[in-house]
């Protein structure tokens, strides 16, 4: 019943929402949401397959859905509509939460009771003629330490030659020695030298790898430089990142928009031991990443370039956020703002917006905290009920006990009471046998020697005994 009456609210469904713009969105909907296959859900949107095999791949790219691995996720998928089972099947991804976010957006303005798109206000932002801002992640800079050894140094990669390197990917920079010096002595010239890995693409983009290997200069006699001996390499490696823009969206619902850099991170970092050999630790920041915007406020652009020939510094706008004119659009009045949380960059590039997220996180707090509550105090009154339950039982239990022992004192009492009775009337009977037993001694005394002659055919009393 309630996947007939889902099917009967869809709100995709209307001829008030319009499918261009939404489509991605639709798709997501049928394959996470119901979870219909590829087929189906051509079939469910009327179209043909390969455009929602176009929507999947961008949703795919761009992290909303991620393909599923385990059995049951696979089951769970393909047995909605799959006839071989051998369908693909997906799960969400990293960015789920925003499509799901956008999903109930969408639900309640332009659902089954909500306005069409056309009547509603394009949302307000601080770009001029409604354009949509970015958010962009920077400062992506990280060093990983190669793992110590047992001599207090670091392990070191298997020693190749500098061909052996470069078909790896591996090669010297090209004037890129640091501390070359033509003072001391010639065994005294050494410092680090900078080594240029392969970029390597990513889904976010593309990352750089640094190393540093220290070197020294072998000289002639008239202390001329001839050659350069590599030796150890650095203990640290550095990881550059590209600028990862993210929607105002993304950036008010994602809790972490920094963990799929970190999952590339570890991804490079695997790559790198695979493949040069370097044992390396965990990432860390060799900058905190900052979250930068563009807006327009010629106000405050006029105000950073007269600044700019007194003091070359950013000006701090506000406590965590910076105004700079990096992108050289000052006279044009946009500002380049650099901000230490995503919140605050979706905060300044769309006001609006980001009060009514707010507003919504906040009043679905308090539908948690209602239910809650209400669930607790659920659990109070049957947790209230049953103990009320069993202190009547453990009571009764007790009562029971009470009475059964009551009962059975009672018995012993009486059978004690009737055995000191019987006790009692055998030694008076005895008594009263004695006493009767005396007085026939005395009476018989007393009446020896005094009988009467007694007449023929009559007996004596005593004359019974013989």
């Amino acid at each position: 019943m309630a996947k007939e009456t889902r099917k009967e609210t869809r709100w995709w469904d209307s001829p008030r929402v319009p499918r261009r713009g939404n489509a991605r969105w639709i798709v997501y909907d049928l394959l996470i949401n119901e979870r219909l296959i590829a087929s189906r859900i051509a079939e469910t949107m009327g179209v043909g397959r390969g455009a929602v095999s176009k929507h999947i791949k961008s949703l795919l790219r761009d992290r909303f859905i991620a393909r599923a691995t385990g059995l049951e996720a696979h089951y769970e998928q393909v047995k909605n509509g799959s006839v071989t089972g051998t369908h693909k099947a997906y799960i969400p991804g990293a960015k789920a939460k925003v499509a799901q976010e956008r999903i109930n957006h969408l639900t309640a303005n332009m659902g089954v009771s909500g306005e069409p798109a056309q009547e509603r206000p394009a949302e307000a932002t601080r770009l001029p003629a409604g354009v949509q801002p970015t958010i962009d992640l920077h400062r992506l800079d990280f060093q990983v330490k190669l793992q110590p050894d047992r001599g207090g140094g670091h392990r070191q990669p298997v020693n190749r030659s500098i061909e052996a390197w470069a078909a790896l990917g591996l090669r010297p920079k090209t004037g890129r020695r640091q501390g070359f010096s033509l003072m001391g002595r010639p065994e005294h010239r050494s410092n680090w030298g900078h080594w240029e890995w392969e970029p390597v693409e990513t889904d976010l983009g593309t990352f750089k790898v640094h190393f540093k290997r220290r070197w020294r200069s072998i000289c002639d006699e008239d202390n001329n430089e001839i050659g350069v001996t590599w030796e150890d390499w650095s203990p640290t490696v550095r990881i550059t990142g590209p600028r990862v823009n993210l929607s105002v969206q993304e950036a008010l619902t994602l809790d972490n928009p920094e963990g799929p850099v970190g999952s590339e991170v570890m991804g490079i970092i695997t790559k790198i031991t695979k493949q040069l050999g370097f044992v390396l630790g965990l990432p860390t920041h060799r900058q905190k990443p900052e979250y930068g915007v563009l807006i327009h406020d010629p106000e405050l652009a006029k105000t950073i370039e007269e600044r700019r020939k007194s003091n070359p510094n950013m000006l701090e706008v506000a406590d965590g956020i910076t105004a700079d004119g990096s992108h050289d659009l000052l006279k044009e009045g946009f500002v380049h703002l650099d901000c230490e949380t995503p919140g605050q960059a979706a905060a300044q590039a769309a006001p609006i917006q980001a009060i009514d997220h707010t507003m919504n996180r906040m009043t679905d707090m308090m539908e948690q905290f209602r239910a809650m509550t209400d669930t607790s105090l659920e659990a109070i009154e049957e947790h209230a009920v049953r103990a009320t339950d069993n202190m009547s039982g453990q009571l009764e239990n007790q009562l029971g006990t009470i009475v059964q022992q009551l009962q059975y004192t009672m018995e012993e009492s009486i059978v004690r009471m009737q055995q000191r009775f019987n006790e009692w009337l055998d030694q008076f009977a005895q008594q009263q046998q004695e006493r009767i037993n005396r007085v026939i001694v005395r009476f018989e005394q007393r009446l020896q020697g005094q009988a009467e002659e007694v007449r023929e055919g009559q007996r004596t009393l005593f004359d019974w005994e013989e």
